[in-house]
């Protein structure tokens, strides 16, 4: 009997080792932790960011909802020079309502309406809207379509080790995006500014941090520097995202159409 038992008990933990599969990948923790983010469904987040060109650092700070499954955010951006500033990117539109410092000429082609419209693929090709942060969370790029740009992580993805985010312990996490492997890559809509984007760069890889908490990610960070253009000086953004509540934030509704001025064909594209 027992030589047939320890046979049996030796396949049984063979099995077993087999369906652990040992040692989980850090590209597979991040995959899904970017998943299970996602799935959660509108989650409120924390924006914080510099940019520095011409010689002169632009802070950015602000909050809101966002929704990377219906690629679809809610922010009030803090802007210099022109306060608290309201965006609703939805539909592949950007709204903006528009803060008193701005409402002057700006008002006066929006026909009085309190909120301005683009396209904002459009705004992203423009000179207005050329892309230094791939999060995109300043006022061109839709940060909840960049955040759908991070399924195309690299496998080379490495943990660097725990840390604090927010008060919550945390693991963060180093890897690089694929540009040429991102959603959208290939189609007609978006490329020309996912293209314009690597034009900028000078490649097609964008490095990036993330940090995993429970499951979940709680913050993507990044900085993008942009080689000197002509005899112009580099630029570079740092931006982060933190996710203050996974899950359990409202719905982005775009304002009423009868509230909104489309400037989109004010936009020059070259």
């Amino acid at each position: 009997m027992t030589r047939r038992v320890l046979p049996v008990l030796l396949l049984v933990a063979l099995l077993a080792g087999c369906g652990s599969g040992g040692p989980v990948s850090p590209a597979t923790v991040v995959r899904a932790a970017i998943v299970a983010t996602a799935a959660a469904g509108p989650s409120r987040v924390t924006v914080e960011g510099r940019t520095a060109v011409a010689g002169q650092q632009i802070p950015l700070q602000g909050a809101g909802v966002l929704d990377p499954r219906a690629q679809a955010a809610d922010l009030t951006l803090q802007v210099p020079s022109l306060g608290d500033v309201r965006v609703v990117f939805a539909g592949g539109r950007l709204d903006a309502q528009l803060p008193p410092a701005a409402s002057g000429l700006i008002g006066l082609v929006a026909g009085g309406k309190p909120w301005v419209s683009v396209d904002a693929d459009r705004l992203a090709r423009s000179r207005y809207g050329a892309p230094l942060g791939a999060l995109g969370v300043g006022t061109s790029q839709n940060p909840a379509r960049q955040l759908a740009w991070l399924d195309a992580i690299r496998d080379d993805v490495r943990e660097v080790g725990p840390e604090q985010v927010a008060g919550r312990d945390a693991t963060h996490y180093a890897g690089v995006v694929d540009l040429d492997r991102v959603p959208g890559a290939q189609d007609p809509s978006t490329r020309p500014a996912l293209d314009l984007l690597k034009q900028q760069l000078g490649g097609s890889t964008l490095p990036v941090d993330l940090w995993v908490a429970d499951g979940r990610l709680i913050k993507v960070a990044q900085t993008v520097t942009v080689p000197a253009q002509g005899t112009g000086a580099p630029g570079s953004t740092t931006t982060s995202l933190t996710f203050t509540e996974v899950g359990g934030a409202p719905e982005v509704v775009p304002p009423p159409a009868d509230q909104v001025a489309d400037l989109s064909g004010l936009l020059p594209v070259g």
